[in-house]
């Protein structure tokens, strides 16, 4: 392929010719650091706050819940510092990062982590950080991790990563600087879309709790019921031949059938618009069928006239476990599922509360709609700006 005037081909790509190409070791202060070998202890505020590899998230942030500390007295040779980044080195999470925020508290990392200490004359932290977020990298780290056994990079192997740099560090820092303001855009959306879902479950609260007037039936006595069945295997197809099959939580995305797979022996059916029940672990979750499809054994369909027992489904999914029956994994039976007691208020009283918990999904989902795309506007800010096609400075 022409590389276009003012560019040239590198180990990284394609990249402007005023770019260099460096290893992460030579912008170190010292060499990659494996963390503590220690055991955890419950948490205790006298103690040191320990991070794992399951303390960091997808999105590489400190994740402050069921946190641990560490009893160790060498620990305070493991702080975080500002500017560490730690990398984990081993298993399905090999190559996630995590930028050390101050306002996390005093963090110790743990065995399975690797500090890289970057000297900031020469690599700007969150430049790093960034980076690591790329699919330049994480290429790398599918080549690098390679084992006999389970995935690994040990620190010798991070000292080889190759890095883009723009020519001065007040560039990286630009370049940090915006992606920085677009992850800035993202967490805000994350914490409103966070508190809209605290207000809807105040809501399911206050409009599902019965109320003078309403009745209890069975489930059975107010909605059609239609236990799965699975179709043999060998009827399977991704050709679009017969229906979509539903099988279980598989098929089952942000409460919404998805398409895996199609059969063409049609045994039991759901329509679009029936809500579909998991009757096998974890049972009892809640879906709505998008479209008309075969259901298996590990789901059932249930119609009814509005969607007001699709959200009261939800609001006493939770109470499902102590119908769980099953030496091998948990499920419920076609009795079980009939006999469910329903709390039902008269049927206009059901309308509005449909309505207004309807309206508030239908807004969540708005809110998820615009985070999905500020990610995808990240992206390809990213790929832009670590690659230097668009430049800053």
């Amino acid at each position: 392929m022409e590389v276009k005037e003012g560019y040239k081909q590198t180990d990284v790509g394609v990249i402007p010719e005023d770019w260099v190409v460096k290893k992460l070791g030579e912008c170190l202060f010292k060499n990659p650091e494996y963390g503590i070998n220690a055991p955890a202890v419950p948490l205790f505020g006298a103690l040191p706050t320990y991070i794992r590899i399951t303390d960091i998230s997808d999105d590489g942030l400190f994740i402050k819940n069921d946190n641990v500390s560490v009893n160790h007295p060498q620990s305070e040779l493991y702080f975080l510092e500002k500017g560490d980044l730690v990398f984990a080195r081993t298993g399905a999470s090999v190559g996630k990062t995590y930028l050390y925020n101050q306002e996390d508290g005093k963090l110790v990392f743990a065995g399975f982590l690797i500090r890289i200490r970057p000297r900031q004359k020469i690599l700007d932290s969150k430049y790093l950080k960034f980076f690591t977020q790329t699919s330049l990298y994480w290429n790398w780290v599918g080549v690098n991790s390679m084992r006999s056994g389970q995935p690994g990079i040990n620190g010798h192997e991070y000292s080889q990563l190759p890095i883009p740099f723009p020519p001065t560090k007040a560039e990286q820092t630009a370049i940090a600087a915006a992606l920085s303001d677009a992850d800035a855009l993202i967490q805000s959306m994350e914490k409103l879309i966070a508190k809209k879902r605290s207000i809807k479950q105040g809501a399911m609260q206050e409009l599902l709790k019965p109320k003078k007037g309403w009745v209890v039936k069975k489930l059975g006595e107010i909605a059609d019921i239609n236990m799965g069945q699975s179709p043999s295997s060998s009827n399977y197809n991704a050709s679009g031949v017969g229906l979509p099959l539903v099988q279980g939580n598989a098929d089952i995305d942000d409460r919404k059938t998805i398409i895996r797979n199609y059969t063409s022996q049609i045994t039991k059916r759901c329509n679009n618009g029936d809500i579909i029940m998991s009757v096998r672990a974890p049972v009892g979750e809640i879906a709505l069928s998008t479209f008309d499809a075969c259901i298996g054994r590990g789901v059932c369909a249930i119609s009814y006239p509005n969607a007001f027992l699709y959200h009261y489904l939800i609001f006493i999914e939770s109470q499902w476990a102590k119908y769980s029956t099953g030496s091998t994994f948990d499920s419920v039976n076609s009795d079980t599922i009939w006999a469910l007691e329903i709390n039902t208020p008269p049927p206009p009283e059901q309308t509005r509360i449909a309505a207004i918990l309807s309206d508030m999904d239908a807004e969540i989902a708005a809110l998820e709609t615009k985070l999905a795309k500020y990610k995808q506007i990240k992206e390809g800010m990213m790929q832009e700006l670590l690659t230097g096609r668009i430049r800053l400075i």
